[in-house]
C-alpha cells in the first residue's frame, strides 16, 4: 500500500509541474526539416548528452533561462521532463505548414541561415524561387535553409 501511495504521489508532483510550467512559461514551436528531429540536451551545450528530441512543430515551453545559444524547456515528454534546445530551432508563433513555392522580394540579395538567428550560409538573389516548408510571421524554413519571411512571397496564397 506504501509503494502505490509512493507512486501516485509522484505522478501527481509530475502532473501538477507539468502544468506549473505551462502556466510560467511562454508557448514556443519547433521549426526544422520535415521528418526531422531536434535533440534536446541536458545541458546548455552541443557536448552535452542528448536526452531526447522533438519533431517539427512540436510545442515546447521555454521558461525563459537561457545559456550558450540554448534554451531551458520544461514540460517535455521526456524523464524528467525538462532539457535544453538550441534557440535556433525554436520560433515563438505557430508555424504552419505551407509546403509550397515563394518568391524572394528583397530589394537586394537574402541570407540563408543555418538556423534562426543562425550562421549565414548563402545569398540568395532577389526574384528567386524556394520551397517552404513551414511559415511563420518571422521565419521560414526553406530548401535553402531559414530565412526571415518578410522578404519572400508564398506563391499563389
Amino acid at each position: 500500500m506504501k509503494n502505490i501511495i509512493s507512486i501516485l504521489s509522484v505522478i501527481l508532483m509530475l502532473f501538477i509541474s507539468v502544468c506549473s510550467a505551462e502556466e510560467t512559461s511562454e508557448e514556443a514551436y519547433i521549426i526544422c526539416m520535415p521528418n526531422d528531429r531536434v535533440n534536446i540536451r541536458m545541458g546548455p551545450s552541443r557536448s552535452s548528452c542528448s536526452i531526447g528530441w522533438c519533431e517539427a512543430g512540436d510545442i515546447v515551453y521555454v521558461d525563459g533561462k537561457s545559456r550558450n545559444g540554448f534554451l531551458h524547456c520544461v514540460g517535455l515528454g521526456i524523464e524528467g521532463g525538462e532539457g535544453w534546445i538550441h534557440k535556433g530551432y525554436i520560433i515563438y508563433e505557430q508555424p504552419e505548414y505551407v509546403n509550397c513555392n515563394a518568391t524572394i522580394i528583397s530589394k537586394g540579395r537574402l541570407a540563408a541561415r543555418k538556423r534562426v538567428d543562425g550562421k549565414r550560409t548563402r545569398w540568395l538573389k532577389s526574384g528567386a524561387e524556394l520551397k517552404v516548408y513551414y511559415w511563420s510571421n518571422t521565419w521560414c524554413l526553406t530548401n535553402c535553409g531559414y530565412v526571415q519571411s518578410e522578404y519572400i512571397e508564398l506563391n499563389g496564397i
